[in-house]
C-alpha cells in the first residue's frame, strides 16, 4: 500500500479501495460475504441439503428402507455393518496345525526360521520341505 499511496495519494487510496466493479458486487451480494469460502451462507459452492423431512435421499445417496444401519448398494439394502469382518475359510492356525508365522505351509513339521523351505526336527535338517526340491550336500 505504501507504493500505491505514494503514487495516487494518500486520499485516492481510499476511494479505490472502495471502487468495486459491478460485477464484484454482485458476486459478493449485499452482505459482502466471500463466495469463495465453502461455509459461508450466502455460498455458490454450499452443498445441497435436502429440504422435505421425509425425503428418501440422505446426505450419501439413498437411504435404505430398512433403516440407517443397512447400507444401499445397487443390488438394493445389504447386511447390516457391524463390528466383525469377514470370515475366513481357515482358521489362523493352518489347516494341519500351527506353522510359524510368514513361512510357507510345510506338511512334514516346523519350518527352520533360517531356511524356510527345510524342516527342523526328526524329519531331516538337509532334505527339502516341499518334495521334488533341490537338497543340499
Amino acid at each position: 500500500m505504501w507504493i500505491l499511496s505514494n503514487l495516487i495519494g494518500t486520499s485516492e487510496v481510499g476511494n479505490l479501495l472502495r471502487t468495486v466493479s459491478p460485477t464484484v458486487k454482485a458476486l459478493l451480494g449485499k452482505t459482502g460475504v466471500s463466495p469463495i469460502f465453502p461455509f459461508s451462507p450466502r455460498s455458490p459452492f454450499q452443498p445441497l441439503i435436502p429440504r422435505t423431512p421425509g425425503s428418501p435421499w440422505g446426505p450419501k445417496g439413498p437411504a435404505s428402507p430398512l433403516g440407517p444401519g443397512f447400507p444401499m448398494g445397487p443390488m438394493g439394502p445389504g447386511r447390516p455393518i457391524g463390528p466383525e469382518g469377514p470370515v475366513l475359510p481357515f482358521s489362523p492356525s493352518g489347516p494341519l496345525g500351527p506353522t510359524p508365522p510368514l513361512s510357507p505351509f510345510c506338511p512334514w513339521g516346523p519350518v527352520s526360521p533360517l531356511r524356510p523351505f527345510s524342516p527342523m526336527g526328526p524329519t531331516s535338517p538337509f532334505g527339502p520341505c516341499f518334495p521334488g526340491g533341490p537338497r543340499e550336500p
